[in-house]
């Protein structure tokens, strides 16, 4: 009898053990690299596609592979062409909308006062916001718009800054 349970629990032992080394070997298939990869970047340049793979991998491309200084055929190399290059207004750093226009100001949620808002907006960025180039390469989407890499370029085509934004 103590032979029959001892071979009953030895069959166990090595069925959980076959079991884990299963699932593990699952798990480390179905796990994507956060290193970048710049063929799999390049392979997925969909804004459409929710689940983009560079969405794993933009942290190590902001982290290790950009910098400021950065000539614009470096960037060009390393992550092919933006799915959107142009040039925006954009406020220079530290500049802060008044409350009196911001949307940290409940009064302007209002529907009422929602028009007037974005108008008086619109006047601050045209009058303070300057012009810069931007490069956006889609990484992914958050709830419900897409994510983008946004690459400031200087006069001279070289990175000045970087982040990621939505929509």
């Amino acid at each position: 009898m103590a032979r029959q349970i001892n071979l009953s629990f030895t069959r166990h032992l090595y069925f959980s053990k076959f079991i884990t080394f299963l699932l593990l070997c699952f798990l480390a298939g179905c796990s994507t690299s956060t290193s970048f990869d710049r063929e799999v970047w390049i392979d997925n340049p969909d804004v459409a596609n929710k689940y983009n793979h560079r969405a794993k991998m933009v942290q190590d491309v902001i982290k290790n592979h950009l910098k400021p200084g950065m000539p614009k055929k470096s960037l060009l190399n390393l992550l092919g062409r933006p799915y959107w290059e142009g040039t925006v207004r954009r406020l220079p750093k530290n500049t802060v909308l008044p409350d009196s226009i911001s949307y940290a100001n409940d009064e302007n949620f209002k529907p009422e006062n929602a028009d007037k808002a974005m108008v008086a907006i619109n006047k601050f960025y045209k009058l303070y916001g300057k012009p810069v180039l931007i490069m956006r390469y889609p990484v992914g989407w958050s709830t419900m718009d897409p994510n983008f890499l946004v690459i400031q370029l200087n006069s001279k085509q070289q990175v000045v800054e970087y982040w990621v934004s939505q929509g």
